[in-house]
């Protein structure tokens, strides 16, 4: 079947568009990933489609970018080998996030079979939702005082931070307006020497 010459116009104004979307993130993605690359351990860094893989004090670890899109907002993930026998999420409640960053977790993390539980800290029962999927092995690691702090540290500060554990990596997650914060060196280092930390605490 032949296309018009309209219909062809057409065609070729939404193709150009997506060549020049789909180039123009990259463009902009790599930029913008460039000051994390130069923080990974010397020749490790790699850089494609929207993530960025390397080594970090020896450690293989992951930062990736997700765009915006109808059910999720952009969100930034730092990523980080570690070698846990438990699964969990732990994050703000639901209540104190904004409607971006609950979507996110709705459509993101809703799904696993992670039971939720209180800590008994009175601090993290009122600001913190955790959910594991060995209860016991949980709170045996986070009762200890370093995991304790540094989870803490994390969860608590006004950004919003989701840290996520599927065993064999441990995930920090940062939604909506968060993720801008992640492409500040200072802060992604900051946040990499936190996970690297917390990462030998589930060893």
């Amino acid at each position: 079947m032949l296309i018009d010459g309209p219909s062809l116009l057409a065609l070729a104004v939404v193709l150009g568009a997506v060549v020049y979307c789909v180039f123009f993130r990259d463009v902009w993605l790599t930029r913008r990933m460039k000051p994390l690359a130069e923080m990974l351990d010397a020749g490790t860094a790699r850089l494609e489609g929207g993530r960025l893989t390397g080594r970090y004090s020896g450690k293989s670890v992951w930062f990736e970018y997700r765009a915006q899109s109808r059910q999720s907002p952009a969100a930034m993930r730092i990523g980080v080998a570690c070698a846990a026998t438990f699964s969990f999420r732990i994050h703000k409640k639901a209540e104190s996030l904004q409607p971006t960053e609950r979507a996110c977790l709705e459509n993101e993390f809703a799904g696993s079979n992670l039971q939720n539980f209180y800590s008994g800290d009175p601090l993290w029962d009122s600001e913190l939702s955790l959910a594991a999927d060995c209860e016991a092995s949980f709170r045996r690691w986070i009762n200890r005082p370093d995991a304790h702090e540094t989870v803490g540290a994390m969860v608590l500060r006004p950004l919003t931070t989701i840290l996520l554990c599927d065993k064999d990596a441990l995930w920090a997650v940062y939604p909506g307006a968060s993720a801008e914060a992640v492409f500040q060196s200072s802060f992604a280092r900051d946040a990499l020497d936190e996970l690297v930390s917390l990462s030998e605490t589930l060893a």
